[in-house]
């Protein structure tokens, strides 16, 4: 083997464009969604229906057209005739604190689309780091891929360019171009893999699909976690979905009080006044009060239906605090494996490999270790890089996954 012959340099990575961190990929996605405006807009519209909610009905107005006829009261002949009119405006009145309980039905809801927005932006921004650490990770083993590949077509060159003494040379030739090929489908892969992970990207802020990011190397360190039953209580109090499906249950109870006063009377009331023409002019005035007889008791259906919503609502709600109590506990049981593999290797893992990747190189030039320890080893390197990443990358879908359950809370000790 040439001592001084070429060592292979890395190749530059796949993708350029401007370097973000994790931080600011989130808030540029959060930021730029396309659908977060209309969460946003939930919360407006939900504020109009508040406001509608508390103002009294809208007045009727009355108008009665007709004809008048008087007649003697004795001889019953016909005395006069003529138009008569009537105009008169009333104002619904309700009792029973009906305005207060529709008021209160709209604060939940204006209470669900904030809670809508938010654990919209919880989902967003867990899946940015997990996209965003799914690009920096398929950069990272492509480059290795790459660089592996480049080594082996090198010593190929080289292997072949020396005067062959034997069939040895072109067979250790042929075997470093197939290691090159088997390196550069993996990178090939991990392209593949990056460009999903940034389309996605792209989609989520906004952005055309063409345009192209990188990922500066994130934070490495994995929390330790509570245990599981502190997580599942914690996730009990802060979970979106069940803090949303408690604030219906609770509005679905004021729309069962809200059916129940239905059976109250609406009393309206309001002036009038009706002129009418025929032997005389009659002009009567005053105010009219009108009600409604709530005799046939109809309102019992209507609390019929809404009780039954609220029993479906009730047990949607169990269903859901027993479902996400589960996911917990799953999930924090795939972090803790994750972790604890990635507990047994060490901090400079990635850089051993790399390091002995490159001293094999250098080693089989000068001829101290034979083709299978060198083929070997690269490999090797390149399959570390891809289950170290691949890891770390589960460990961290499970936290932020954790974390959202949580309502984005924290869950660090």
């Amino acid at each position: 083997m040439r001592a001084d012959a070429p060592v292979a340099q890395p190749a530059p990575p796949p993708g350029d464009g401007p370097a973000l961190s994790l931080d600011a990929l989130t808030r540029d996605i959060i930021a730029n969604n396309p659908e977060r405006r209309f969460y946003q807009q939930q919360i407006d519209y939900a504020g109009v229906e508040r406001q509608a909610a508390g103002r009294w009905a809208d007045p009727e107005l009355v108008v009665e057209f007709g004809e008048r006829r008087a007649n003697d009261r004795t001889t019953g002949a016909l005395t006069g005739e003529g138009r008569s009119y009537a105009v008169s405006v009333v104002q619904p009145l309700e009792f029973g604190g009906r305005i207060a309980l529709r008021r209160a039905i709209a604060d939940r809801q204006v209470a669900l689309a904030r809670l809508g927005l938010a654990q919209f932006d919880a989902t967003l921004a867990a899946r940015a780091r997990t996209l965003g650490y799914g690009l920096f990770a398929a950069d990272e083993k492509a480059a290795a891929a790459r660089q592996v590949a480049e080594r082996m077509r090198t010593l190929a060159r080289v292997v072949v360019s020396r005067d062959p003494a034997g069939p040895a040379p072109q067979l250790e030739a042929v075997a470093l171009q197939a290691g090159a090929i088997a390196a550069e489908q993996s990178a090939a892969a991990a392209d593949a893999d990056a460009n999903m992970q940034l389309h996605e990207l792209n989609q989520l802020r906004g952005a055309p699909f063409s345009a192209r990011i990188r990922i500066i190397r994130p934070d490495m360190r994995l929390p330790d976690l509570p245990s599981g039953a502190a997580l599942a209580d914690s996730a009990a109090a802060h979970n979106f979905e069940l803090l949303s499906l408690r604030a219906q249950l609770e509005q679905q109870g004021l729309r069962v009080d809200l059916a129940r006063k239905a059976r109250i009377p609406i009393l309206g009331v309001g002036p009038y006044a009706d002129q009418a023409h025929s032997d005389i002019r009659e002009t009567n005035y005053g105010v009219r009060l009108s009600t409604t007889l709530p005799l046939w008791n109809r309102q019992a259906g209507d609390v019929a239906v809404e009780q039954g919503r609220q029993a479906q609502a009730d047990a949607s709600l169990v269903a859901a605090e027993r479902r996400i109590a589960r996911d917990v506990f799953d999930t924090a049981a795939r972090y803790e494996a994750s972790r604890a593999a990635l507990a047994r290797w060490s901090a400079d893992t990635p850089e051993r490999f790399a390091t002995a990747a490159a001293e094999a190189d250098r080693h089989y030039r000068l001829g101290a270790i034979p083709l299978t320890t060198y083929t070997q080893l690269q490999q090797a390197y390149i399959q570390a890089m891809t289950a170290l990443f691949d890891t770390r990358r589960q460990a961290l879908e499970a936290l932020l996954q954790l974390r959202a359950l949580n309502g984005g809370e924290a869950l660090d000790r």
